[in-house]
């Protein structure tokens, strides 16, 4: 598998979990000129942009730490741009940085 594939699984594994807990996703890879943010839902009246990242192990830490200042500095950028999009929302925001293991077995 490469790390698409690895991503992928990782982004639609957390939105079955999130949907499993009665979030309501909005939209998935939200895309504008300056990037991408992974998932958009809602949970409990919070409007949520979430940065899914996934592994394959935690050899080099927990993936959410791949989540530097600058990639949160674009993600906030993305959500304004997203909010402004959508015109006023009159609810709380939440940024996450979502993790995911995806262990294989090993053959």
């Amino acid at each position: 598998m490469n790390n698409y594939e690895i991503g992928m699984i990782g982004e639609e594994a957390v939105a079955l979990y999130l949907g499993r807990i009665g979030c309501r996703i909005l939209d998935r890879n939200y895309r504008t000129r300056r990037g991408e943010i992974d998932i958009i839902f809602v949970e409990n009246e919070v409007l949520v942009f979430g940065e899914v990242k996934t592994r394959n192990s935690t050899y080099f830490g927990n993936p959410a730490q791949a989540v530097d200042s600058k990639k949160m500095a674009r993600i906030i950028c993305i959500a304004k741009n997203y909010l402004s999009s959508k015109g006023s929302l009159d609810c709380p925001v939440r940024f996450d940085a979502v993790s995911y293991t995806h262990l294989r077995a090993h053959e």
